[in-house]
């Protein structure tokens, strides 16, 4: 392979796109839309109506109300005396949002009480209530029962796991769910790229195909030259947008728990740190660390992905005059991008399970698996690096196969090539 050539081709293909407004606009708008989705849940959370549901409680046990009373007495309002009917013509009309009938049978147990509503609130109205009733109805319960202050005490008591992850130096790392997104984060991030810039690939050699450019092209240049330096020039625009998008996204995740302390209610008087650790304190999950060695793999895995993908985008560009034909020869690229969908949950249950490690080193699976098990578990460097070279060798296989028909493709006009065209194609000398 002449370098020269190749490197000539691969700035073509760089400086052409990177200076596109396509490529510009995109570039801007992902940080732009994560920044957008961040901002606008806090704002509007910080807007919420302060209106509380009006719930009519009819209680015959003559002391569950009062306890509800003082759970929340914004929500909770005892009206007079009246038949059901009544009740529901209070509710349809507005004037309550719901109504409960409560009874000495929800004290022993022996039913559950009923809320009759318009479905204003929606889940979560059911569920304070629920947590609301609970409570009432159980120290109710432990009234009636007579029950002491270490009881009560006991069984207040809530117990949560916490997990620490052991590495095989014997140092302690935390293990949360928030790992498993960073994971699911990487894999769909490469799973898109697969599509995207692969489809740039094809759509590039359709046309300089249909527009002829491609014969003066190949006058010079080898057809594996021309392939090998679309296919690099276009992986080298992703990791260009790729960092651009970790740096700003980076700086955007810096602001955002600053940001939510300010519009949720924070101390405005205090520094930006404590407030920082506030909104976080606040979050259902603890915001891990990611290792540098999970941003190596991600951008290791995402290339070797792309190379795989994007040849064999090529090949089937240059076997075709439109992308419209394509889709017959798509269907062999679209099932192995899509099977590592269905293994998710496989992933996810058990990382280090005998089908994710096999599944994370098949080489059309990995680019996709890999980094996301790297991101959930410690994974032992040899699975790695030999997920690594079975991709690098698929790569350098399918470029070959790719390159054969490329040769063939680009100069073949008219018609759309079958399975048995392309085979010849790969076969012919």
């Amino acid at each position: 392979m002449n370098t020269e050539k190749f490197l000539l081709i691969f700035k073509r293909e760089y400086l052409t796109r990177v200076r596109t407004k396509a490529f510009i606009v995109s570039t801007i708008l992902a940080p732009l839309g994560l920044l957008i989705l961040i901002i606008i849940p806090i704002i509007l959370s910080s807007f919420e109506t302060e209106q509380t549901q009006k719930i009519g409680i009819v209680d015959q046990t003559g002391s569950v109300y009062q306890r509800l009373s003082e759970l929340n007495p914004d929500r909770y309002t005892e009206p007079d005396a009246m038949p059901v009917d009544s009740l529901r013509s209070l509710v349809i009309t507005g004037v309550l949002d719901g109504f409960i009938i409560l009874s000495q049978a929800h004290i022993d147990g022996e039913q559950n009480p009923e809320l009759f509503y318009t479905g204003t609130g929606g889940l979560s109205l059911v569920s304070e209530i629920r947590s609301d009733l609970r409570t009432v109805l159980r120290d109710e319960r432990l009234d009636r029962a007579a029950v002491g202050e270490t009881v009560r005490a006991i069984l207040s008591m809530q117990t949560n796991l916490q997990t620490r992850v052991l590495t095989e130096t014997g140092e302690e790392e935390s293990d949360t769910l928030s790992l498993f997104f960073v994971g699911y984060i990487m894999f769909f991030i490469i799973y898109a790229a697969m599509f995207g810039y692969g489809a740039v690939i094809m759509r590039s050699v359709i046309e300089e195909k249909s527009n002829r450019i491609i014969e003066v092209i190949t006058s010079s240049v080898k057809p594996f030259e021309l392939l090998m330096g679309k296919v690099m020039g276009v992986g080298a625009l992703g990791l260009t947008q790729f960092a651009i998008w970790s740096v700003t996204g980076a700086g955007i995740m810096a602001v955002a728990a600053p940001l939510a302390a300010l519009f949720l209610g924070g101390n405005e008087t205090s520094a930006p740190d404590a407030r920082q650790a506030a909104a976080q304190a606040d979050l259902p999950f603890s915001i891990p660390t990611i290792g540098a060695e999970v941003w190596v793999v991600f951008v290791l895995f995402f290339l070797a992905g792309y190379l795989i993908y994007s040849a064999m985008y090529a090949a089937v560009g240059s076997a075709v005059d439109s992308e419209s034909d394509a889709n017959q020869l798509m269907i062999p690229l679209m099932i192995p991008i899509m099977l590592p969908l269905l293994f998710i949950g496989n992933i996810a249950s058990d990382p280090n399970s005998t089908f994710s490690v096999i599944t994370s080193l098949v080489p059309f699976f990995s680019p996709m698996l890999m980094p996301m098990r790297v991101a959930m578990t410690p994974v032992p460097f040899w699975e790695v690096a030999l997920a690594l070279a079975l991709c690098i060798l698929t790569f350098v296989a399918i470029i070959w196969v790719s390159s054969r028909i490329y040769r063939v493709g680009i100069l073949m006009y008219g018609k759309k090539a079958s399975f048995a065209e392309l085979f010849k194609w790969v076969r012919s000398n």
